[in-house]
């Protein structure tokens, strides 16, 4: 086995219906992982693609039409009992898996003085507890089976600093990455290693839906937002899933097999430190 090749294993991919998700389940399908994709949402089928081709932004499963198998599972990150149901079935149906990825993520724009209790709540539910709650029963199984894994949660750059009209994520992301370094410490002992990764600015369907509501409230066009979001990139453009999904594929990998309780931005320069 390559440090690029995951042949053999099994990988479960929160949030793998859509974005960043669906990026990341098709690069590791194309590398030989059979994915589970938890999510709420049905899993489009895989594209005709070859297994080569990086996967595009925001779309369905890209390249999973390489060797690896994909079986979408419902799952809801933020209940425990769901959670343990797409386990249970990933074991029966793929094995035990040893290889995570928590891209489950919820963000709505919302100024601080406006944000809602309730919007608050469900974004940390989401994103935060339902980081912990797959985190932690993944890696169970896998210490139970004696078997060594790679997690790789992903956080934001919002985490990393101040976000004026999403401190719910920015904080649910922030938290994130504080999780994977606990679990990393916690987890060592079981040759599991656990790490962030901090994207920027993204072209999914999420990153558009917010940067339209931007727009609306700044009287520009939605393309104008998006312009402007891509102009503080120092690279001079926005991220696509493969980006993403190339760093997470790193980090899962042999080659990043000393690598544990970091959190590594990857976001074009637009976030340092």
């Amino acid at each position: 086995m390559t440090a690029g090749d995951f042949t053999g294993r099994v990988a479960v991919v929160t949030g793998g219906a859509h974005g960043i998700g669906a990026g990341v389940s098709a690069r590791l399908a194309a590398a030989g992982a059979d994915v589970a994709v938890w999510d709420t949402d049905p899993v489009p089928a895989p594209s005709a693609a070859p297994p080569t081709t990086p996967a595009s932004h925001a779309g369905g499963l890209g390249t999973a039409a390489g060797p690896g198998r994909v079986t979408g599972l419902h799952c809801d990150v933020t209940n425990e009992e769901s959670v343990t149901s797409a386990l249970v079935r990933t074991r029966d149906e793929l094995g035990v898996p040893t290889l995570l990825v928590t891209a489950a993520g919820i963000m709505r724009v919302a100024g601080f003085l406006d944000l809602p209790a309730q919007q608050w709540r469900q974004v940390l539910d989401v994103n935060l507890t339902g980081t912990f709650l797959c985190v932690q029963a993944c890696t169970r199984a896998m210490r139970d089976a004696v078997a060594p894994g790679s997690v790789v949660c992903v956080s934001s750059v919002a985490g990393r600093g101040p976000r004026a009209d999403a401190a719910d994520y920015a904080a649910s992301k922030a938290g994130v990455i504080s999780l994977a370094r606990s679990a990393a410490v916690a987890l060592a002992p079981y040759r599991i290693t656990v790490n962030a990764v901090c994207p920027g600015v993204v072209d999914t369907d999420m990153t558009r839906r917010n940067a339209a509501q931007r727009a609306r409230g700044e009287g520009i066009t939605p393309d104008a937002a998006l312009a402007r979001l891509a102009g503080r990139i120092p690279l001079g453009r926005l991220q696509n899933v493969s980006d993403v999904a190339d760093v997470v594929s790193f980090l899962l990998s042999q080659a990043a097999g000393y690598v544990t309780g970091q959190a590594l931005n990857a976001c074009g320069g637009l976030e340092f430190g």
